[in-house]
């Protein structure tokens, strides 16, 4: 297993973590629309990986060695899906772009709430919940943060209880505006970070939706994960990892002898710090830190 990386952030590159049943893949080519790939992942808090992808089989549980567990969503989802997270009760979140949905899940796949309407994209660019929704994120409170997404240009407000409190965000590229939101991500004080995308900036916000500024020095960032003491930013520039205070701690891009790894669209970690890719090429890979 070759090791990448330097000094604390040295790594045992695992390709193709993701063990699957036979005849079963990631993602399908030679189809109309969106690519059709693995796209993000998450941790449960017994250590189990979710992976979501575009693919006959959208959910897919593995345990930590990357053994196959389970898979649920069969049907439930467009070819577009895009996000998901767990939230603090071991609840599964996924947003649909295909079908303009946010959804709630057990564990097992039992579907718990849907927020926005089945296939009924809201206006576009300025509108309400939802057009092409992205991704997920909880402050403590139990407020879910919505990243919305391709059609919108905006960031949602929801109450533990679904109910829409607040919505911010417009076509641009100034403060608070958005050319792609293509994910969500929440860290230990509650400060947003929204990734936007085509604006090539990561754009941090209160749960309030007040700005506090722009981090910039990226090429489409695509996701972003949180560890204890770093954060992990991925995108077209490949992975890279960062302090609280945005000094550069290691990259791995594009001209990285294992360059096929780091063509990224999800970023996760377990509660070791390994970190989990979700790869545009159809595959998901681990490194594990060592």
């Amino acid at each position: 297993m070759p090791t990448i990386g330097s000094g604390k952030y040295r790594y045992d590159f695992q390709r193709d973590w993701a063990k699957l049943p036979r005849g079963w893949n990631l993602g399908e080519t030679g189809h109309p629309g969106p690519p059709r790939t693995s796209v993000q992942g998450a941790t449960a808090a017994n250590g189990d990986i979710y992976v979501l992808c575009r693919a006959a089989h959208p959910v897919l549980l593995f345990d930590p060695e990357g053994r196959f567990i389970t898979s649920w969503g069969e049907g439930q989802f467009s070819a577009f899906v895009h996000g998901i997270t767990i939230d603090r009760a071991g609840q599964v979140w996924i947003a649909d772009s295909g079908l303009h949905t946010v959804t709630c899940h057990q564990p097992d796949g039992t579907l718990l709430q849907t927020l926005g309407t089945r296939n009924g994209a809201a206006p576009t660019f300025y509108g309400r919940p939802f057009n092409m929704p992205t991704g997920t994120a909880f402050t403590a409170d139990g407020d879910l943060f919505v990243s919305d997404g391709y059609g919108n240009r905006r960031v949602h407000r929801f109450s533990p209880t679904g109910e829409l409190k607040q919505s911010w965000g417009e076509p641009g590229s100034g403060p608070g505006q958005f050319a792609l939101v293509h994910f969500i991500g929440a860290d230990a004080e509650d400060t947003l970070y929204v990734c936007d995308r085509e604006n090539h900036r990561i754009q941090l916000f209160t749960p309030t939706a007040d700005h506090l500024g722009d981090w910039t020095g990226f090429y489409m960032p695509s996701d972003l994960a949180f560890g204890r003491e770093a954060i992990y930013v991925a995108g077209g520039d490949g992975l890279s990892i960062w302090t609280p205070e945005r000094e550069k701690l290691a990259q791995f891009g594009p001209d990285d002898p294992h360059k096929g790894a780091f063509n990224v669209h999800g970023v996760w970690l377990d509660a070791e710090e390994n970190i989990y890719l979700a790869q545009f090429d159809r595959a998901v890979s681990k490194l594990t830190r060592r």
